[in-house]
């Protein structure tokens, strides 16, 4: 079964003061610690700061279109999202769709969103389990890099960029190190596998190759640093972005963990 540290983490959004308060009790007499907001711009720091597992907002944040706090949200899967305020079945399809987790009318009772919060908290979601590393991750984020290791596909700015089998894995193994060096001779055998015998170099070739299509979608942005010498990097650039950025900020976090660096 999984386990948390601590008992699970709430962020309450809801505009409505009454309501915010009132879940926001229900919640805290189940044990949950509680942060409650209906400002956005706090909510987004307390995403940040926080790290909460659960998010109750209002329908407007997913219905009819998705507001900019629930664009960063819905990226990292795992924070559940409960709403209220879904009160036609139109309404309900289209914000489970916009990737909510529950979808429940204007007033329903306090404790049933707390019971369905318990609900939400005993499904297992693989982000959330302790072992989970960049490794074993389908997802990396990287503020406008996207990269599908499942698919092996990764977007810049939400444009696709097509990129050869051997640049695709050899950018991916930078990606599931982003704090570190990776060394050609690493990259080589990660890539070629152990037996292959040749220049080193050929690394360079293709990651060039790869750095002018991704520049092509992002011209202002650096995302590999050669390291003189050694290898490859992810750049600072990018990094800095990623920080700014939830679903990015946890693909940092995840390699933080495997570093055994804390993270702040």
């Amino acid at each position: 079964m999984m386990t948390f540290v601590g008992m699970p983490r709430a962020l309450v959004t809801l505009r409505h003061t009454p309501d915010r308060r009132s879940v926001e009790a229900a919640l805290q007499r189940i044990g949950y610690t509680v942060r409650a907001t209906g400002d956005h711009a706090v909510s987004e720091v307390l995403l940040h700061s926080f790290r909460p597992l659960l998010m109750i907002s209002d329908a407007i944040d997913l219905f009819p279109v998705v507001s900019a706090l629930m664009l960063q949200v819905r990226r990292c899967n795992e924070i559940y999202v409960i709403v209220i305020g879904a009160n036609t079945h139109a309404e309900r399809i289209a914000i489970l769709r916009h990737g909510a987790d529950e979808a429940l009318p204007t007033g329903v009772a306090s404790e049933e969103v707390a019971v369905r919060c318990q609900v939400l908290m005993r499904r297992s979601r693989e982000f959330l389990h302790p072992t989970l590393s960049l490794n074993e991750a389908t997802h990396l984020y990287f503020g406008p890099l996207i990269i599908d290791l499942a698919r092996r596909e990764m977007t810049v700015n939400h444009f696709p960029i097509a990129s050869t089998r051997l640049e695709f894995d050899l950018f991916a193994q930078l990606c599931r190190r982003p704090l570190e060096v990776c060394s050609r001779d690493e990259l080589v055998k990660t890539v070629w596998g152990p037996t292959w015998v040749g220049d080193t170099h050929i690394v360079d070739v293709h990651l060039s190759n790869l750095r002018r299509k991704l520049n092509e979608r992002a011209p202002e942005l650096r995302f590999m640093h050669t390291v003189r010498g050694i290898g490859f990097r992810l750049t600072d650039d990018l990094l800095q972005l990623a920080v700014h950025d939830l679903a990015s900020s946890r693909t940092l976090q995840m390699q933080n963990r495997s570093l055994g660096v804390l993270s702040s």
